[in-house]
Parts: structure tokens; sequence; C-alpha cells
């Protein structure tokens, strides 16, 4: 079980870690949900569910990525619900969604490939943070218009 497990969560990482950007641009381009975000939204739910179902098997060294996992998910189902509801401050929504999960997913994988530095987890969260914050605050006119 724990080898389909991980490659599971493999694949839908190494799909995941590509669709995260184009989710972000193309869902406040069309201004609506579509096939990358909702794309982005399975992979990263199979990530997820992959990753909660590996933790037991050696929960010494993986329990972080409970909590990791659980914030991944609510990231990416914000920005989801944002997607699909667009209005008012809708892309703030799949800015911190969308952003947020692909922050929580870089983050996951620096603490596997440098475990014995965790400063280095700190570099995903503030520099995505910073970024996410700062197009919430200053947007694209096109994400702010109100009839398109």
């Amino acid at each position: 079980m724990r080898d389909i497990a991980l490659i599971l969560h493999v694949a839908a990482g190494a799909v995941a870690v590509v669709l995260g950007p184009f989710a972000i641009v193309f869902t406040l381009k069309a201004r609506r949900l579509n096939w990358v975000g909702e794309s982005y939204h399975w992979a990263i739910a199979l990530l997820c569910v992959s990753a909660l179902v590996m933790v037991p098997s050696d929960w010494a060294r993986l329990w972080m990525f409970w909590p990791i996992s659980i914030a991944s998910y609510l990231f990416v189902y914000l920005g989801q619900r944002a997607a699909e509801a667009p209005g008012g401050l809708w892309y703030r929504g799949v800015l911190r969604g969308y952003g947020g999960s692909w922050i929580a997913l870089w983050t996951a994988i620096l603490v596997i490939s440098a475990p014995d530095h965790p400063w280095i987890w700190a570099i995903p969260i503030v520099a995505g943070t910073a970024l996410i914050e700062l197009l919430c605050f200053r947007p694209a006119p096109a994400w702010t218009e109100a009839d398109r």
C-alpha cells in the first residue's frame, strides 16, 4: 500500500508543481474556474491523500506532513471556491488559495530535501507570501473590472 501511495504521491506532486502557476495565471485571466485550476485541485487532493496514507509508516520522521497536507488542501479548496464565484475581491481568494497551496507544496519538498536545515524551509513561505500579498493589494486592473 505504501509503495502505491508513494508512486501516486510523486506523480501528483510533479503535476502539481507544474500546474500551480498556470492555475493561478489562467484562473485570474479567465476570471473563473477552468480546467487548469480544476486539474491543480485534483492533483493537490491526490497528493494530500497519498501523504496522509504514508505518514503512519514512519510517524517519527513524517508526522509534520499531516498538518502540511491538510493546510495544502484547504488552501487549494479556498482558491477553487473563490474561482467558482468571482466577484468583489475574488482574486485574493485565488491568489491566497492556489498560491498558498503551491507554497505549502514547495515547503514540503524542502522539508524532505533538506531535513537538517529548517531555516531553508522558510524561503518559499517568506518569498511566496510576500509576492502573493503584493499581488493582492496591487491587483491587475483586469482582475477588478466589474463588467467583463
